[in-house]
Order: C-alpha cells, then sequence, then structure tokens
C-alpha cells in the first residue's frame, strides 16, 4: 500500500491540520495561524485548503490567491474565512510509513494514538533504513520524536530485513517514563 493509501485508512489524525482565519490587513488578504498568530500570504498555503461553511468543512483547491474551486463552485476568499490546511509529514517519516508492511503500519499507529500522539505531532525522524537501499541484509534502528503539546514520545524503530521473515519493533517511551513494545513479524 502506498504513502498516500496508508495515510487514507487511518481516521483523521488529531493536529493534523493548521487552522487560521483569513484577515484582511493593509488591503491585502492574509492567513492567520491560530497557535502561533502569525500572519502569511495566501499564496505560502498549501493548494489544497479546506474551508469551513454552514458548520462543514469544505474542501477546495486554490486556483488564484483569493479564489477557492469547491465542489464546481467558485468562492472568493474573504476576511473572517476560517479555512485549514494539512500539515506535511517529514520525509523520513514519509519514507518510513511507504517501508512498513500494512500491518506493522496499523499496529504503529493505533499503538501512537492510543498514547494520545498523532502521525503529525512528529517533531524528528532519522529513517536508517533508507541509507540501506542498496543493501541485501538490512537491520538497524530508527528513531522518532512525537510532541502532543504536553509531553513528548520517543520511539525506537527496530528493523530486520534478513530473510522472507520481517520484523518491525517499536519500543515508545513518553517523556514520564511510562514505556510501552510492539512487535509485528510479516513475510
Amino acid at each position: 500500500m502506498n504513502l498516500e493509501r496508508k495515510l487514507s485508512v487511518i481516521p483523521d489524525q488529531e493536529r493534523a491540520f493548521i487552522e487560521g482565519t483569513i484577515t484582511n490587513i493593509g488591503n491585502e488578504l492574509l492567513f492567520v495561524d491560530d497557535i502561533n498568530e502569525e500572519a502569511y500570504d495566501l499564496e505560502d498555503l498549501s493548494i489544497e485548503l479546506e474551508i469551513h461553511l454552514n458548520g462543514r468543512w469544505k474542501k477546495g483547491t486554490i486556483i488564484d490567491d483569493t479564489i477557492l474551486y469547491i465542489d464546481n463552485n467558485i468562492h472568493y476568499l474573504k476576511d473572517g474565512d476560517y479555512v485549514r490546511f494539512r500539515k506535511s509529514l517529514p520525509y523520513a517519516l514519509e519514507q518510513l510509513i511507504e517501508e512498513l508492511s500494512d500491518e506493522a503500519y496499523l499496529q504503529f499507529v493505533k499503538t501512537l494514538n492510543s498514547l494520545s500522539y498523532s502521525l503529525y505531532d512528529c517533531i524528528y525522524c532519522h529513517n536508517f533504513l533508507s541509507f540501506l537501499e542498496s543493501r541485501f541484509i538490512k537491520e538497524g534502528m530508527n528513531v522518532m520524536i512525537f510532541d502532543n503539546e504536553e509531553q513528548l514520545c520517543v520511539v525506537q524503530h527496530f528493523f530486520d530485513r534478513r530473510s522472507e521473515n520481517k520484523q518491525d519493533r517499536f519500543e515508545y517511551t513518553q517523556s514520564d517514563g511510562k514505556r510501552l513494545v510492539t512487535t509485528s513479524f510479516h513475510c
């Protein structure tokens, strides 16, 4: 399963979006991030955008600085519009997700979610596996750090790709000292 498919089979992840308001500042429409209260040019936003209209989020595509194409209609962005766009994952994490079997991936995400973390909480990922692409025997460890705004979680991913039977072991350690280990074997 590719990255897009893997991301689509999980429910919406907490903190997956950057939300904010379209604000008119000096006769220019800007996006103001709710969390950091920083202003950004609309051209700096993702091309895929969601807008909150009539109590629901509607997906759209920016086709010009102030024009959003939604369901075969055009919406002109204006002062006060509430919008959001999906955060991007670190490239190393995307590569790691693609390498994982479907079973290992789902187990990893479900465990992460059960600890109140989201894939989008990843602030650091070192994917050693990506450096072993040309090797026949692949074994080692990857490291990821997640921050859910309450505490950190370090995930060590031990992998073994020496035989037909692949193994993935994830060790989760939270900043309060709680630990959890999951293992996945697959052919």
